[in-house]
């Protein structure tokens, strides 16, 4: 199929999305995160997040309000009229835990670009009164067995090519664990600092090592007052979506094209838009951002996300957006030479929907750049489209998906033309604090971005088996 094709497809596929969710979503005030999860904004008042951390304290009693702020003299006063957060912050009751906003922000499955809008939405939640900084962290804890029809080549993403030899694999590691402190520090300013360790050690770079700090950026706005914000500092660029209904493994246009970055940046979120534009610090960035010169603000994204519905079963969103400038401008396939610019901007642009309708979910993206990659003399793009069933969404649900992503990158018939990942898993949350997952994936093709042009082989199959677990504390 040509690339032409798969791309009509995809707008075939898109529209019929849009036509049902014309027909079946109602236009309600929408929020773009889960209500499985996360409340709507304009739902929670101080009283009810008061509540909601009673119950987490297995405390029912009306008088809990009382109990709980006992220690940070809020005796006797009646905290469901949000008195008791300026007396709690006047106390020096400042540190929190909060397992719902830290599993949000975490998450390495979804929002994965525009996570600074769950900061000023807690924010908002929280009230202005005072210095607050919560804490939590995540561990992501995986077991995989996989076979390959060519020795020595094993395509699986969610590993690299060198980690395994011979015809057949037993890996069980901890992939990630990171940590995160958010402090919103003034009525219009917070700081979100996450920490990562990685089980990568073959990269030398230190942006790429085994233990980095991942992210680092202030959000300044306050949603009570303006929809409009800004932040400054190494994030997660706002382009794309790049979520995924697998409940382990990334899907292929992640791994072509997430892209985290330095810079400064300004958004509008409101129920049902989300418009972000950054300037990013030029310079090859970490993944995807790349610009021909550094000491400058030469590289530049723009993200436009529409929601259409309030409920996480009745549901529409709609988003596109655009980066100027990709390491697909290059002549060499590398990920760790931060001195190696390409000569002229080579630019990504993506479009993306995802439709919730009562048990069923159905997403899809298409990225791609606007030129050629010299390396391989063609444009480089990836794709998705899945479907998951949702046995039930709330904190102890569990869903089935279904996920088809590919990557091309080759003129057609090439040995280094794609990489293409199929995944059907089974996902169960037990609680705020753990899910689970197990997943088959087949992982076709085998076409690594280092030497891609000499080592590919585009007859290689992996057929694995993932066993996942995610700890948030």
């Amino acid at each position: 199929m040509t690339r032409r094709r798969r791309f009509l497809l995809f707008l075939a596929t898109l529209a019929i999305v849009v036509a049902i969710g014309g027909e079946r979503v109602h236009a309600q005030t929408p929020s773009v995160t889960d209500d499985s999860y996360y409340p709507p904004l304009d739902a929670v008042s101080p009283a009810s997040y008061v509540d909601a951390l009673c119950d987490d304290l297995g405390c029912d009693d009306p008088g809990c309000d009382s109990i709980l702020y006992e220690d940070a003299g809020c005796d006797g006063i009646g905290c469901g009229d949000g008195s008791c957060y300026s007396c709690r912050a006047a106390s020096g009751n400042w540190l929190h835990l909060d397992v719902r906003l830290s599993d949000a922000l975490l998450d390495f499955q979804n929002r994965q670009t525009d996570k600074e809008t769950l900061i000023l939405e807690d924010h908002a939640r929280r009230g202005n009164h005072g210095p607050v900084v919560i804490v939590g962290g995540q561990a992501r804890l995986s077991f995989l067995a996989a076979t390959t029809n060519s020795a020595d080549k094993f395509p699986y993403l969610g590993r690299f090519p060198t980690d395994f030899s011979g015809s057949t694999a037993t890996d069980a590691r901890m992939l990630h664990a990171n940590a995160h402190a958010t402090a919103h520090v003034t009525p219009y300013a917070s700081v979100y600092t996450e920490l990562l360790f990685s089980d990568v050690f073959s990269f030398a770079d230190f942006r790429q090592g085994s233990l980095q700090v991942r992210q680092a950026y202030a959000v300044i706005g306050d949603l009570n007052v303006s929809p409009f914000y800004l932040y400054l500092g190494k994030k997660t660029i706002g382009f794309g979506d790049f979520s995924t209904l697998s409940p382990f493994t990334q899907s292929v246009t992640w791994h072509y094209f997430a892209a985290l970055g330095e810079g400064i940046g300004g958004g509008y979120h409101d129920d049902t838009w989300d418009i972000t534009l950054a300037g990013i610090n030029g310079g090859r960035g970490i993944r995807l951002s790349d610009s021909p010169e550094r000491g400058k603000l030469n590289n530049l994204a723009a993200n436009l996300t529409y929601t259409l519905g309030d409920h996480p079963d009745r549901q529409l969103q709609l988003g596109s957006g655009f980066l100027l400038g990709t390491i697909y401008d290059g002549f060499t396939a590398e990920h760790l030479d931060a001195n190696q610019f390409g000569e002229d901007y080579n630019s990504a642009w993506s479009v993306n929907a995802r439709l919730d309708i009562d048990r069923i979910t159905l997403a899809g993206e298409y990225v791609t750049t606007t030129d050629d990659w010299p390396v391989t003399e063609s444009p480089v793009l990836a794709y998705r489209t899945e479907a998951a069933y949702w046995f039930d969404r709330g904190p102890s649900g569990s869903h089935a998906s279904v996920s088809w992503s590919s990557g091309e990158q080759g003129p057609s018939g090439s040995e280094f033309e794609f990489n293409s990942q199929l995944v059907i898993g089974y996902g169960k949350r037990f609680g705020d604090h753990c899910r689970g997952s197990i997943e088959y994936v087949r992982s076709s093709g085998f076409a690594p971005l280092i030497n891609i042009t000499t080592v590919s082989d585009r007859d290689v199959v992996q057929d694995s088996i993932v066993l996942g677990m995610n700890l948030i504390l």
